[in-house]
């Protein structure tokens, strides 16, 4: 179990909570998250595409110490922090859309909560098949359950509880049709309000 003392190294808003409810929702979702790392090995080296200050890579990277750990966001105040969190996990300011020049490093792409921001998700899927990896994990909101959790939180009430920056929405179903144009689905599982995805791109 994470301890709680890991989310106090971080400055995003929604691990500096301190909700009993909501850190029990965020170690729960890493704890499963955690279970698809484990079933995807072996692995040797990840890249996280829109890693953030690193929560995920930071706590996966202190329990695997011989993976290597690489991270790519488009926020340099966010690498600074991991820089700074996770000296070992080798940072990168780039785009999800600009991946193709890394083909072949990495066993395994972990992409969390970066899909429902994108303006073109299917580029977003092409870019990661473009590297080549033998694993993905994908994660993003469990639609409408994610919106109804804002509006019983009395977040984005005007807005019927979409967050502003969520351009895109799935359920379960809809979610497996995306990937399944691209990738073999090996676990597709939820942790609310979050669905989880364990894939393997398609032979070509």
């Amino acid at each position: 179990m994470i301890p709680d003392a890991y989310f106090d190294r971080f400055e995003t808003p929604k691990y500096k909570e301190r909700s009993p409810l909501k850190r029990g929702l965020i170690k729960r979702f890493v704890e499963r998250f955690h279970g698809l790392f484990l079933r995807a090995a072996p692995v040797e080296s990840v890249l996280e595409v829109g890693m953030g200050e690193g929560f995920l890579s930071g706590y996966l990277s202190e329990r695997f110490p011989a993976v290597r750990f690489e991270g790519l966001d488009t926020d340099e105040v966010s690498l600074q922090r991991a820089n700074r969190l996770f000296p070992r996990i080798r940072t990168h300011h780039g785009t999800i859309y600009d991946l193709r020049s890394r083909a072949g490093e990495f066993d395994l792409v972990m992409c969390c909560e970066v899909l429902e921001h994108l303006a073109d998700p299917d580029r977003a899927l092409e870019e990661i098949v473009s590297l080549g990896p033998k694993r993905v994990i994908f994660t993003v909101p469990h639609e409408p359950f994610f919106m109804l959790s804002n509006l019983m939180r009395g977040r984005n009430v005007t807005r019927l509880g979409n967050d502003v920056d969520h351009h895109n929405h799935w359920g379960k179903r809809s979610f497996e049709q995306l990937l399944s144009r691209r990738f073999e689905i090996e676990e597709l599982t939820t942790s609310y309000p979050f669905l989880l995805a364990l894939v393997a791109p398609r032979a070509s």
